[in-house]
């Protein structure tokens, strides 16, 4: 049924009109992908035009995916959408592209067929699957490492042209966290059977529905206390958005294939300052604050993280348990041309709700102490 409901859809018509379409940007023209296949090229113009080429989105019903969706549809691409969990899972995708250019596909990492049928028409693949737990039915092991490794080995069974692995900054095998560990061990194994992809290691992301200030947000206003700990440790936010901007460039660049990104913003701020800046947001400056050790905390998480919705995670804890910033020598933003979104731009925005009634439209300036 796929593949009849595919031919129908992944048609191109009138191939030619859309192999001369430009690419519009300000940077080198030479420097970008002309055409994949020679079937179309990235558009810039609107998702009523088609480009000729079609994007599969592993991971795209997580928190970052509805903004690339966005950006790949405007720019005239078919997206096929894989999705594992029930029909309402994809719903708000479908209405960010016009009518038969977001396609779902059910699929299971564990299923190798499911995997080549989502992936079986397209000319870009993009991998940001990922969760920051564990559960009885998928490890860390089997959603970075197996998982990433089965996509990667289709992707160049297929011939796919342009594929980008999505992993983390400061993903490392030595990391006293699970999650980072796995993450480093699959983008290696990524890279060894896809040497011309490009990878990608986003820093901790901002944005509606993420787990930075929304997260310490529900703490800050619900907790009887504020717990300060790992206070002088320096993280660099990243917008969402501007995440999503990034990975579109990425795919336009032809300069990108092989190379690595690291994503973070232009402001470094301490988990302290942040804190402050939390805490004014919500007008919750008169609630206590506690000094708390690491380890007390890591203690601590190992029952909260049992919790329905949990706020901390126990290896999440230990990834945060470092400096997340981007290395000096690695490709950023800069080297995409976009200028990140400050966070303080989102802050009032994200964490009004969790303000007392009487405060809810009291102005407040977060400012960079």
């Amino acid at each position: 049924m796929f593949k009849t409901l595919s031919k129908t859809l992944l048609t191109v018509p009138n191939v030619a009109k859309y192999q001369t379409i430009a690419i519009k940007r300000k940077a080198n023209q030479s420097d970008y992908i002309d055409t994949i296949r020679n079937i179309g090229s990235i558009v810039h113009a609107s998702r009523t035009h088609s480009s000729g080429l079609v994007a599969t989105v592993f991971g795209v019903t997580g928190f970052t995916g509805r903004y690339i969706v966005q950006l790949l549809t405007k720019s005239g691409i078919q997206v096929v959408v894989p999705y594992r969990g029930e029909d309402y899972s994809f719903r708000d995708l479908k209405v960010l592209g016009e009518l038969g250019q977001i396609i779902p596909v059910r699929y299971d990492i564990r299923d190798q067929d499911s995997i080549e049928r989502a992936m079986s028409h397209s000319n870009i693949v993009i991998n940001m699957i990922s969760r920051n737990y564990e559960t009885r039915n998928f490890s860390f092991e089997d959603v970075n490492i197996d998982a990433a490794t089965k996509i990667a080995k289709l992707s160049k069974s297929l011939d796919i042209e342009k594929y980008v692995h999505v992993s983390a900054l400061n993903a490392s095998e030595e990391s006293a966290s699970k999650w980072s560990r796995t993450k480093a061990v699959g983008e290696k194994a990524v890279k060894e059977i896809l040497p011309n992809c490009t990878i990608v290691r986003p820093s901790i992301m901002f944005g509606d529905e993420d787990r930075l200030i929304n997260k310490w947000s529900r703490v800050v206003a619900f907790s009887p206390f504020i717990p300060r700990y790992n206070e002088d440790l320096k993280f660099q936010p990243l917008h969402c958005v501007d995440f999503a901007n990034a990975m579109m460039s990425i795919l336009e660049l032809q300069s990108a294939a092989g190379k690595t990104y690291e994503l973070g913003g232009d402001e470094i701020f301490a988990w302290g300052q942040f804190l402050d800046m939390i805490t004014e947001a919500t007008v919750q400056q008169d609630k206590r604050n506690i000094p708390v050790s690491f380890e007390a905390m890591r203690f601590a998480t190992k029952f909260l993280e049992y919790m329905r919705d949990p706020v901390f995670l126990a290896d999440e804890l230990e990834y945060l348990n470092q400096d997340l910033l981007v290395s000096a020598d690695a490709l950023t933003l800069k080297d995409l041309k976009i200028k990140p979104t400050p966070i303080q731009e989102k802050l009032i925005r994200l964490s009004r709700m969790f303000r007392p009634s009487r405060y809810f439209n009291a102005i407040a300036n977060p400012q960079n102490k």
